[in-house]
């Protein structure tokens, strides 16, 4: 009893040390926006501030000296709202495909999808972009300039697909049986009986999908223009010191840092919100191959 009692201890203090390792940073990006910017600037750098600046969340929400944070959190949310739609309805079709569907080569198939999952982005950025640019897709006016991530949504990701079709394939068989029964069509069968019962992974999907598109940087900053530009993006490039030009011995490092946890906000209150059925959808979703 007592040797149990100690393996459990371990484990609660090395997951205890293992959570402060991952909140380290979000401790430093705290205190660090709390700074003054050339209290980022010397050396030594004190852990806490000597006094806390909570003026920086201030400039930042109510004036735009330091970003055009409102402007860039539309942005931001419009694409991520939008795409994650998407991509959340069309992974569930192919998804539902793939787990209910008996046609030969599906295997085959699946197995193509899912090797697409080891091609890096960064791969097939250079040709979308050329793509995208001869198309004229890549100067249209707010929100149309996001039709590149809809392009790319449109077919669904393939591990969303993986997701979907891991957990329609766990239902039985009964419950298309007798939609069949009844006179359902497959789409019907599909979008009334297996997508309200799959809300584990739809809030599984639109969680990632979000997050994915919300922090995204590379993209964003070479498909889009200025005006249309996400907060991920400005946070990096347009962040400036209130009333200062940017210089090299006072880096905007503090407000940077404010805008960051700024940004944090909507995915902290996305994942708060759909905890449980997160959780529910990552345990349910590999019950059957």
């Amino acid at each position: 009893m007592n040797n149990k009692k100690g393996k459990k201890l371990l484990l609660i203090l090395f997951m205890i040390l293992l959570s402060l390792i991952f909140l380290f940073p979000l401790f430093w990006m705290i205190v660090s926006a709390l700074k003054r910017p050339e209290e980022l600037a010397t050396y030594p750098i004190s852990i806490f501030p000597p006094k806390a600046q909570w003026i920086h969340f201030q400039q930042a929400l109510m004036t735009d000296e330091v970003v055009d944070l409102w402007a860039g959190l539309r942005n931001s949310l419009t694409v991520a709202i939008s795409t994650t739609v998407i991509v959340t309805i069309t992974s569930a079709l192919a998804g539902f495909g793939f787990a209910r569907y008996r046609v030969r080569g599906k295997d085959f198939l699946f197995g193509i999808l899912l090797a697409t999952m080891m091609v890096p982005n960064l791969v097939v950025f250079l040709p979308q972009y050329v793509i995208y640019a001869r198309l004229g897709l890549l100067s249209l006016p707010f929100p149309f300039c996001y039709t590149v991530w809809w392009i790319d949504a449109a077919p669904g990701w393939a591990f969303f697909i993986f997701l979907y079709r891991q957990f329609f394939a766990s239902l039985p068989k009964e419950l298309e049986d007798a939609a069949s029964i009844d006179g359902c069509s497959r789409f019907r069968t599909f979008w009334q009986i297996f997508l309200p019962l799959a809300g584990p992974a739809i809030t599984t999907c639109c969680i990632f999908a979000f997050q994915w598109i919300y922090s995204e940087y590379l993209k964003p900053l070479l498909f889009l223009t200025d005006e249309n530009q996400t907060l991920a993006v400005q946070m990096v490039v347009n962040v400036k010191v209130p009333g200062v030009k940017w210089s090299l011995p006072l880096p905007p490092i503090p407000y940077q840092m404010t805008v960051g946890i700024l940004f944090t906000f909507p995915l902290m209150l996305l994942f708060f919100a759909a905890q449980r059925y997160f959780m529910e959808g990552v345990a349910t979703t590999g019950l059957k191959g």
